[in-house]
């Protein structure tokens, strides 16, 4: 594979996972093993490997990181990006070029003030259960729809799970707890991130109640 096929792929797979893992980067970049990367610009930015990601919320946070080189590549000393603080590990995940993911878990301990956008899509048996447990049920907590009651057995244990407590807002590295999440349908979800910070719930419920 040239040069050129395999930057114009690895552009692609950033902007994928991007998406599919819910990072919210305003510029992303991607990399098979965390080591070499093309510069960025804008901001809030993340570099990506095969197995989760680094979010640089402002420009100043990128130059003077103390754990990249940056020039007209950023240069990052093994193992990669996997050892700077700040690193999300993303399991089972996938970053082939065939990349398919609609659905992720994410690694429990977060925070440490990273700009993430707020939400993951879970299909993680632990959460979707202890979850359960809690509301009685996995129907959006804004407008009640039901994946299951929708599309059957197939969507039966699918909900997208938003963050209360915007993670920018840690100080110090947390772990999440059940009581920390809300479960939405895809619809609620993306009207909640329509805005920094966040809409409310209550203030989603007011907006489809108009």
């Amino acid at each position: 594979m040239d040069r050129r096929t395999k930057a114009s792929l690895n552009r692609d797979k950033a902007v994928r996972l991007n998406e599919a893992w819910g990072v919210g980067a305003v510029q992303a970049r991607y990399s098979d093993d965390g080591h070499w990367y093309a510069s960025l610009a804008r901001f809030p930015a993340a570099l990506f490997d095969a197995h989760g990601y680094v979010l640089f919320a402002t420009e100043e946070e990128y130059q003077t990181s103390p754990h990249i080189r940056v020039g007209k590549q950023i240069s990052v000393p093994k193992p990669g990006i996997s050892a700077i603080p700040g690193y999300v590990r993303v399991a089972d995940s996938d970053a082939s070029p065939s990349l398919d993911v609609d659905i992720h878990t994410v690694a429990a301990t977060e925070g440490r003030r990273r700009l993430v956008l707020h939400l993951q899509r879970e299909r993680n048996q632990a959460v979707v259960c202890d979850k359960e447990k809690q509301t009685a049920s996995l129907d959006c907590q804004v407008c009640g729809f039901s994946f299951h009651c929708a599309y059957g057995s197939a969507a039966s244990d699918y909900c997208e799970v938003h963050h209360l407590l915007p993670l920018s807002e840690v100080e110090h590295t947390t772990r999440t707890r059940m009581e920390d999440l809300a479960i939405l349908c895809a619809n609620c979800h993306r009207v909640v991130h329509l805005k920094n910070p966040p809409y409310t719930l209550n203030q989603v419920t007011t907006l489809l109640a108009k």
